[in-house]
């Protein structure tokens, strides 16, 4: 998976197998300091840690955004990768960025708590044909949207509230 010119650089590598790299890390937080933990890279490209805060901490097999988290990163969702470190052959602690252990991360996205997303819905007429636009941002409008679906009742159904003007 990682060459040994690569493993070199770090201190704390554990395990070097064909599915993946167990390493020593951590994320520091300025009130509360360091907390330590196991970074698991897979070659498939997931990236998974083991908290080792406490003996019987249960954040285990955690993202790295939840580890951040868990340690008292509050924007951990934007820049957790600057967040977390290994250490290198001296001793020193190394953003995950600067490291080539997320060579195989795959980027993937992963939506953010409370981000608000696109809940729109479209229904047609079945008597005019026309494509409604139905906002469900809350419990009145969800109920338009129901009662729209139903086959006695069209998408003509209090249309002035539930559409907008553009």
């Amino acid at each position: 998976m990682f060459t040994q010119e690569e493993l070199i650089q770090f201190h704390g590598v554990f395990r070097n197998t064909q599915e993946f790299l167990e390493i020593d890390c951590g994320c520091t937080n300025p009130k509360y300091g360091d907390t330590p933990g196991k970074l698991r890279v897979y070659i498939e490209g997931k990236i998974e840690i083991d908290c080792t805060c406490m003996d019987n901490c249960p954040k285990v097999n955690i993202s790295p955004i939840e580890f951040a988290r868990h340690a008292g990163r509050t924007n951990a969702h934007n820049n957790w990768k600057s967040q977390i470190w290994v250490f290198s052959h001296d001793g020193h602690k190394i953003a995950l960025w600067r490291t080539c252990l997320l060579k195989y991360h795959t980027h993937t996205f992963q939506r953010p708590l409370r981000q608000v997303i696109h809940r729109d819905e479209f229904l047609r007429c079945s008597q005019c044909n026309k494509e409604r636009r139905f906002i469900l941002r809350n419990k009145e409008g969800i109920k338009i949207y129901h009662q729209a679906q139903l086959p006695t009742i069209t998408g003509d159904v209090q249309m002035s509230q539930t559409t907008r003007k553009y």
